[in-house]
């Protein structure tokens, strides 16, 4: 079985979706998958070798020089020296100034970029040809452009599509007017694809059961895997709590994880026992957030910190932090999300504080299976935090609990397994179904 894996980043363990990809195939052959992405930044994993770059840049450089043809195949491994050019430079610093700007002009831009057809070429029929792929394993986009490309690619394989729906870019109960007209072509594009789909995987049940009930289409639940095999022991040790936080500030995070700091301010006026908050994120910080959510002594933003390091600080804290926004516009954008440094608080051994709306798909998930102490109000937050200094030892309760959830919904082993599994039945639906008609 070879597996096409179409994602819009470069596939990055220190990138949300890099990880996921990472945590699911790990266990893959090297020689039978392969990435296409739209991106120029190089890949940092150690799970795939094979890759298919086209870019914005490329498009735009393409349009510009006559016979400049764009998108590359190319073989990359960690074993490479890291290659910094100034085309990559420059992606990354357009990509940082426009992620919390107005994204409408640089959207319509690069629809623009992508209308040319200029990916369609040579160089990428021959990777294609190539490579041969059975499965084509998507993220669902919320760029119509790439789903436009997913098409293509299905039509010049004719392999079968999974489609993987990690954030809800469909906003079926978007009541929001000038959204919705934003959203037409996208919701077309995406609904197109899930119809073209084999098999589609949703990131949390309420979004399974409200597509499947919306669409009409069949959907599974796929989770992200973490380590389950040893509990790390946990102790409390003196006055000092350390709260960790690891994870995007980005729809209103950055608000919540401001006024818990405040909270924790207030509270450590009075107790003997105190709280401190680190604050990791790959976001750089505008200095009007930077302000909001560092009180010095209290909490202190660390900057960008390398996946392979998250575990250990994790283990390194007494409490880990999942946090979204109480904002009604940015609630509705992650209403059916689900973080999945969840699943690495989980398995961290160490106690969960989860503040957000109980109607999140997230918090709701932790309040049903009681992994989590959960904040379910801003002006809660204090009162949980007086709760943990009076009764300790319900951090050593909560750390159990939520490693039990780990063992029971995230246990990596078990997740490769029962994916592969359903990978394989396609193939095994496909080959059946060809010798039936022979």
């Amino acid at each position: 079985m070879k597996v096409l894996i179409f994602t819009r980043s470069e596939w990055s363990d220190e990138n949300s979706i890099g990880n996921t990809m990472s945590n699911l195939f790990g266990d893959f052959n090297k020689d039978n998958i392969a990435n296409i992405y739209v991106r120029d930044n190089k890949p940092n994993n150690k799970v795939c070798n094979d890759y298919y770059s086209v870019s914005d840049l490329q498009i735009l450089k393409s349009l510009i020089k006559i016979n400049f043809i764009p998108g590359k195949h190319f073989k990359y491994n960690l074993s490479h020296i890291p290659e910094i050019n100034k085309t990559m430079n420059v992606e990354k610093k357009l990509y940082n100034f426009f992620r919390n700007k107005n994204k409408l002009l640089p959207l319509i831009l690069q629809n623009f970029l992508w209308k040319t057809n200029k990916w369609k070429n040579n160089n990428l029929d021959e990777f294609l040809d190539e490579f041969k792929p059975d499965i084509i394993f998507s993220t669902s986009f919320h760029t119509v452009y790439t789903h436009k490309i997913l098409w293509y690619i299905k039509k010049r394989t004719n392999a079968k599509v999974v489609l993987f729906h990690g954030d809800d870019y469909l906003k079926l109960n978007d009541s929001n007017i000038k959204t919705k007209i934003l959203n037409k072509n996208r919701k077309k594009a995406i609904i197109k694809s899930i119809n073209l789909a084999t098999l589609n995987y949703c990131i949390t049940e309420e979004q399974q059961i409200e597509y499947q009930n919306a669409l009409g289409k069949s959907m599974k639940l796929l989770y992200k895997g973490g380590d389950f095999n040893k509990f790390p022991l946990y102790n409390i040790k003196g006055n000092g709590r350390r709260i960790i936080y690891i994870g995007s500030l980005q729809y209103g995070r950055w608000k919540t994880i401001s006024k818990l700091a405040k909270s924790i301010q207030e509270v450590n006026k009075k107790r003997d026992i105190k709280f401190t908050l680190d604050i990791y994120s790959q976001y750089n910080l505008d200095e009007n957030i930077l302000n909001k959510i560092e009180i010095e002594g209290i909490s202190k933003f660390r900057g960008e910190i390398p996946n392979n390091r998250v575990l250990e600080e994790m283990k390194n804290s007494d409490i880990v932090l999942h946090v979204e926004s109480f904002d009604e516009q940015e609630k509705s954008l992650t209403r059916l999300s689900f973080s999945t440094k969840i699943v690495d608080c989980l398995s961290s051994g160490r106690t969960l504080l989860a503040i957000g709306d109980e109607n999140l798909a997230s918090i709701k998930y932790l309040l049903k299976n009681d992994a989590a102490i959960v904040v379910k109000t801003e002006n809660s937050i204090k009162d949980h935090l007086i709760e943990i200094q009076d009764n300790p030892t319900i951090l050593n309760e909560y750390a159990e609990k939520g490693w039990e959830l780990g063992v029971k919904n995230h246990k990596l082993s078990t997740v490769r397994n029962k994916f592969y599994n359903e990978l394989d039945n396609i193939i095994k639906d496909v080959n059946d179904n060809e010798n039936s008609t022979d």
